[in-house]
């Protein structure tokens, strides 16, 4: 009779541990906070536009983050993706530059999933919100940022 209890025991201890091991962890996909920074709107360097753009792409269920600056004629945004859907890359980044041109048709839109250009982004949007760069500064970026995504293509 112990034999039974033992072997049962061990068996549903063995289960159970499976069970919870192999479960996939939704919860922490789901908590990964979605993050947004909005950009000043004044006349040198107004970016709303970049900001309207940052709106529309973090309600997509496959974008986390989202990080852009615009000049008069360009728009830049660089986005993360949740780790499940990182296979998709490609797809994902050309749906999100083809919603942009629909919306922004007088905008030269670049999009890009790569992690470099979005810290470089960031930082580019933090100089901006605190006042630190100007138009002049921010054309020099934005020329070293667009650099930067064409050597990685």
């Amino acid at each position: 009779m112990k034999k039974y209890f033992f072997r049962y025991g061990v068996f549903i201890i063995l289960v159970f541990g499976l069970l919870t091991g192999c479960k996939e962890n939704i919860d922490s996909v789901k908590n990964q906070s979605t993050s947004i920074t909005q950009i000043s709107a004044k006349k040198s360097t107004n970016q709303s536009t970049a900001n309207h753009a940052k709106e529309l792409v973090i309600k997509r269920k496959d974008v986390t983050g989202v990080r852009g600056v615009n000049t008069d004629k360009e728009l830049l945004i660089a986005i993360t993706v949740p780790q499940i859907d990182r296979f998709q890359l490609k797809t994902i980044e050309k749906n999100v530059k083809k919603e942009l041109k629909k919306k922004y048709p007088d905008y030269k839109i670049e999009v890009s999933t790569d992690q470099k250009i979005f810290l470089e982004l960031d930082i580019l949007e933090k100089k901006l919100e605190e006042g630190k760069a100007g138009e002049k500064e921010l054309k020099k970026e934005f020329g070293n940022i667009k650099r930067l995504m064409k050597e990685e293509a």
